[in-house]
């Protein structure tokens, strides 16, 4: 029996995100959330304060374009709003709601849940090796 050809790393990593994006989906679709707009929303949580929404899209590493047309959809959710950024008249500052707030907390648990059976079934060395895998090629391509 011949060997299965190893999986090309580009479309096996695109399938992953597929993959976790399709899988993740029924953790947030009581709350209306998709599992990008939970990734946004955790970034504004972490960030303890206004953030520019460039500071967002390159902490999401996507296009300014793409995270103002995602931030419009989160405000019209009433998770985040926008406001003039005092500094620079030309950007704006996003922050939690208080709305967005309480669906983190809530969906937290869930959530952590999901990601903690996710990596049930492998060694704490594979998935450390995982990570710092993915760290490193995040930041081959973020230069």
């Amino acid at each position: 029996m011949a060997a299965q050809p190893e999986r090309d790393l580009v479309a096996g990593v695109i399938q992953l995100a597929n993959l976790l994006t399709r899988r993740l989906a029924p953790v947030f679709e009581k709350a209306r959330v998709t599992p990008q707009q939970w990734a946004i929303l955790s970034v504004l949580d972490q960030s303890g304060g206004p953030m520019s929404l460039a500071a967002v899209a390159r902490s999401m590493m996507v296009s300014k374009q793409n995270m103002t047309g995602m931030m419009a959809r989160l405000e019209q959710l009433g998770f985040a709003e926008r406001a003039d950024d005092p500094e620079d008249l030309r950007s704006s500052r996003v922050i939690l709601t208080r709305r967005g707030r309480a669906t983190i907390e809530k969906l937290r648990p869930a959530y952590e849940e999901w990601r903690s059976a996710l990596g049930a079934d492998l060694s704490e060395r594979d998935l450390a090796a995982a990570a710092k895998t993915i760290e490193q090629l995040i930041a081959k391509l973020a230069d």
